[in-house]
């Protein structure tokens, strides 16, 4: 379903929700830009220690900002990605989806 959302502090843009199958099979659709969003099921976020998606990345737009007695989580860098999708791939919780933002 599509959402409004900002992006980079910017303009309202409309996002659609790449399935799994269809960014594995290389079946992005439109033009607009493509980026990761992180789910509630990530791991990093629940406390556990997993860093495979920030590995993945080979532009490193995504990184783990240390907290103060609390847990790492994902960070991502909207300028840095490339929706790529290395991280989708990467993440054993099925945690991370490519969203398509359109104007």
């Amino acid at each position: 379903m599509d959402q409004a959302r900002h992006v980079d502090g910017g303009q309202p843009t409309r996002t659609r929700r790449v399935s799994r199958r269809a960014l594995l099979r290389g079946r992005l659709r439109g033009t607009g830009r493509s980026l990761a969003e992180f789910g509630a099921a990530c791991i990093a976020r629940q406390g556990v220690v997993c860093r495979l998606c920030g590995d993945r990345c080979e532009v490193g737009a995504i990184r783990f900002a240390p907290a103060l007695g609390g847990r790492a989580a994902p960070i991502l860098d909207a300028a840095g990605c490339t929706g790529c999708g290395d991280c989708v791939v990467a993440c054993p919780a099925a945690a991370i989806a490519i969203v398509e933002m359109t104007p």
